[in-house]
């Protein structure tokens, strides 16, 4: 199926695992420096370039060797940093500063850099100063960004297994460390790491992430030269790769059988421009390629922009694709993602989630049509009508997508209704997000610990079966305790505070009596997923004591699963009154406790005779 726009290609794309992000500086941005000096900024490394580079000049400035300083603003530019020349006579050519401060205008970050090595006698020195004066060590501290966890999840889906990455930061392996709660990223920076890391092989998706620019880590504190000068940071070296050829085959195998998200790159990346530029010539004799649609090639590179208009290499890429494949360079726009709205920024942020959104909305619907054969989910030979209730959820997703606004996502409103958010825009953007989040929540994981959907079909499924059977009586509760699972609020039909737990854990005894726990009455546990396997119907009682006013609430906690609510007698009714069944077991658990308790069913002179 032919993708109507770049968005929706690149969606497929990560769909059908088609995709490598090449990431540049622009989606660390946001990224939180924990001394707050912003030292990954590019405005500031321009700055504290241009800053200590002048000094340089300026101390070794003679103008009987060097001549005039210029009438193009120099003057001005150096008394901003309180160095004073008295010049009377002003030339007007390039004078002996203009080409720190042109560079500095137009941040050109290498170029400063390569200026700034010219400036020492000795070249480890130079380097060395270098990544001191720029304060790379720093960047290891830096914190993942939002767009850096949204490609982390993802990698966990196992849709994405590699990153390309031009920064010096531990961002995305931070990222994907917090998800999967160990350390399974392989970071590649070498020959040596790219043998042997590059082939690891796991229980769980790893993530290779290939650092060609180098990795601030490895760098440690800057004091031993020999590690600065494996950071990349001029232009000669950007140019050359500095002799990584690896990386440089990496990149030109992975142009040739991907479809490369370019992200984060406003300005020019010599290595990745200049090799980009030679496979994209191999593309004009390919005949299997000539004259396709841009969006029906296997492979097509995607160019994500920040500001409204790209820039003028991020429009290369894609018009030089173009122009390979028999269309006219202005068709290369296809392959463009920007804002969808005019003069707006699109945020690497915000584009990952809008990505993640759509991307993990698909995965979820698999998961429903998936279950929807009973064959794939247990819980569908428990559950009376089962099937028919998940393809009525799953219609209801389906009809959703119509409602789809350019990158936004839509869901049912039932969905919607569901989650209590802080705002309404919340509500509206990320209820697939919250709807993921909630499986870690049924299996008692930590925030950050990301259950993946493509491992959890069936029980979510059974989740969304269950809040698709109670819209209108449940929603999602901030409060609650996590040991229980997840906390749903309950609209009863009684006065009388009820809540409803769900989670997919081995049955846990919370001790008899809690401290500051003021709720009291009687509240459900139901066991879901793999847990209810297993899971016994359980009391608890406990006494809940105010430490201040020394007030006792007394709380009991029923465990059941779904065979308790629905016993093993044919089940007459339909899907209402399947939950009106499940409601009444929320509204009155006990009477579900004991009528599943052997001894009660022994004594037959308590059962119901029929006349």
């Amino acid at each position: 199926m032919l993708a109507d726009n770049s968005f929706d290609y690149l969606v497929s794309q990560i769909l059908n695992k088609r995709c490598v992000p090449v990431a540049g500086a622009g989606i660390s941005l946001s990224s939180k420096d924990p001394d707050n000096e912003n030292v990954h900024n590019v405005d500031w490394m321009v700055g504290a370039l241009k800053k200590e580079l002048t000094k340089k000049r300026f101390a070794r400035y003679d103008k009987s060797l060097h001549g005039n300083v210029c009438k193009w603003g120099c003057i001005e530019e150096l008394s901003k940093f309180d160095l004073k020349i008295v010049e009377q006579d002003l030339c007007h050519f390039n004078c002996f500063f203009c080409d720190v401060f042109m560079a500095g205008k137009a941040k050109k970050l290498g170029h400063l850099c390569e200026l700034f090595l010219w400036e020492f006698d000795s070249l480890k020195d130079a380097y060395q100063s270098l990544v001191k004066l720029l304060k790379i060590a720093k960047y290891k501290d830096l914190l993942p960004t939002p767009a850096h966890m949204y490609i982390a999840k993802l990698a966990r889906e196992g849709l994405l297994s590699e990153i390309l990455t031009t920064n010096y930061d531990c961002n995305f392996e931070k990222a994907y460390d917090l998800v999967t709660s160990g350390k399974n990223t392989d970071v590649i920076t070498s020959l040596d790491d790219y043998r042997s890391r590059g082939v690891q092989s796991d229980d769980l998706n790893r993530l290779q992430v290939y650092k060609i620019n180098g990795c601030a880590k490895n760098l440690g504190d800057a004091s031993e030269p020999e590690k600065c000068e494996l950071i990349l940071l001029t232009e000669r070296q950007l140019q050359k790769w500095r002799n990584r050829q690896w990386a440089a085959d990496l990149f030109r195998d992975r142009l040739r059988s991907n479809s490369l998200l370019f992200i984060g790159f406003g300005s020019d990346e010599p290595q990745v421009h200049h090799t980009l530029q030679t496979v994209l010539d191999e593309y004009t004799d390919d005949p299997i390629n000539n004259g396709r649609k841009l969006l029906e090639t296997l492979n097509a590179p995607i160019v994500a922009t920040f500001d409204p208009q790209p820039s003028f290499h991020q429009q290369q890429i894609v018009k030089t694709y173009a122009q390979h494949h028999k269309q006219a360079a202005k068709q290369g726009d296809e392959l463009i993602i920007r804002h969808p709205e005019l003069n707006k920024n699109l945020s690497a942020d915000l584009l990952w989630h809008f990505l993640y959104e759509r991307i993990i909305r698909t995965k979820v619907i698999e998961a429903l049509r998936s279950s929807a054969q009973s064959a794939n989910a247990s819980f569908t030979s428990i559950i009376p009508f089962s099937s028919t209730i998940l393809t009525h959820a799953l219609t209801s997703f389906e009809h959703g997508k119509k409602g789809d606004n350019n990158f936004v996502s839509t869901s049912p409103s039932w969905l919607e209704d569901f989650f209590t958010a802080p705002t309404v825009d919340q509500k509206n953007s990320n209820k697939f997000e919250m709807l993921v989040h909630c499986l870690s929540q049924l299996k008692g994981n930590s925030s950050d610990y990301y259950e993946p959907v493509i491992n959890n079909q069936a029980l979510i499924s059974e989740f969304v079966l269950l809040i698709f059977l109670l819209r209108g009586y449940v929603s999602t509760e901030n409060d609650g305790d996590p040991e229980r699972g997840l906390l749903l609020n309950v609209k009863s039909k009684n006065s009388v505070r009820k809540e409803l737990y769900l989670n997919d854990l081995p049955i846990k005894s919370t001790g008899m009596e809690r401290a500051n726990k003021l709720m009291g009455n009687t509240h459900l546990i139901l066991k879901l997923g793999l847990a209810r396997i297993h899971s016994i119907p359980n009391m608890e009682r406990i006494k809940n004591v105010n430490n201040k006013t020394g007030s006792i609430t007394l709380e009991t906690i029923i465990t059941l699963n779904w065979k308790h609510i629905f016993t093993s007698k044919s089940y007459e009714g339909n899907m209402e009154s399947v939950a009106a069944t499940i409601k009444d077991a929320i509204e009155s658990p006990t009477n579900y406790y004991f009528s599943n308790q052997p001894s009660i069913k022994k004594r037959t002179f308590l059962r119901e005779i029929n006349a």
